[in-house]
């Protein structure tokens, strides 16, 4: 029997793409609606680099609105700042008092010498405090935001047990050092009606769905028996049903000590047959086994 729709919908057209990415994001795009751009969210989710380039872009962009603020006002108010030498001097000297005032700095040299730029600098100091708490808290946020870094084999195969029973696999494995806990998986199968070209979904029972701890690899079984929706299915039959398997894992982390997700899926060209995993991981000299994450990937043929 099918499974009700997971929430990723039923009914589309032949143009829709796979339902899940490999980073785990959905193929979905909002449009309208009184909130559709959450800078909060936007700044918590992106990047290190592209928001490392956001945050030194805005505190460059106060620092010369305010810098120009005080050559407006004229260098004669502020008391201290070397004789002037042209307007990239002067601009460099009001720059460097914004900036020592920003951030709260304050060496003395240079200091307001009229209401005007008093004024100025209390609300540019007011400015910078409110700035970096907001900046505290996003680095905050974005370092105790717990997340998943699970490494999903790049295909999925279609293999056999030693009894000839054929068998859908793929493998998992942790790309942090901590520990998951109680992780359990969920595979569901989404095939495309050729008539209406609405989505099915059913769920693929798996030879184990939770393990209780997770220090190696993990291949995730489905056997294909008569009960089984991929039961005589040939590759051809895969790219007509538009077929993607959908993985969802749940795990507790010990470090962050909470609930992880994570999302994948592979749709009908990225499933290989006739194919086995080569183990990943060895056993040293010193009892240790050693889990290699470059091979986590590899495959041979069946014998």
């Amino acid at each position: 029997m099918p499974t009700l729709d997971p929430g990723i919908g039923e009914k589309f057209s032949r143009r829709t793409q796979r339902a899940i990415n490999h980073d785990g994001t959905f193929n979905v795009r909002r449009r309208g609606g009184p909130h559709q751009h959450d800078p909060y969210q936007w700044l918590i989710t992106m990047p290190w680099w592209p928001f490392i380039g956001v945050v030194v872009v805005f505190f460059t962009v106060l620092n010369v609105g305010f810098a120009l603020a005080y050559l407006i006002l004229g260098l004669d108010d502020l008391p201290g700042v070397a004789a002037p030498h042209g307007w990239w001097q002067d601009f460099l000297s009001a720059l460097f008092f914004s900036i020592q005032t920003f951030t709260s700095v304050g060496y003395g040299h240079v200091y307001p010498g009229s209401n005007g730029t008093g004024f100025l600098s209390s609300v540019e100091a007011l400015v910078g405090v409110l700035t970096f708490a907001l900046a505290t808290g996003l680095l905050y946020g974005r370092f105790s935001r717990p997340t998943a870094r699970i490494l999903f084999s790049r295909t999925a195969l279609i293999s056999r047990r030693a009894d000839g029973t054929p068998c859908l696999q793929f493998r998992i494995a942790n790309l942090r050092n901590s520990i998951l806990i109680d992780l359990q998986a969920r595979v569901l199968l989404k095939t495309v009606d050729q008539a209406t070209h609405d989505q099915r979904y059913d769920l693929l029972p798996l030879e184990r769905s939770s393990i209780s701890f997770f220090p190696l690899t993990w291949t995730l079984v489905h056997d294909i028996t008569p009960e089984s929706p991929l039961h005589e299915l040939q590759p051809d039959d895969y790219a007509r049903l538009g077929i993607e398997i959908i993985i969802q894992l749940k795990g507790y982390d010990d470090t962050f000590a909470q609930d992880v997700h994570a999302r994948n899926s592979y749709t009908h060209d990225e499933i290989e047959w006739h194919r086995r995993f080569i183990r990943a991981y060895e056993v040293g000299d010193d009892g240790i086994a050693v889990v290699n994450l470059d091979q986590v990937h590899n495959t041979e043929a069946l014998g």
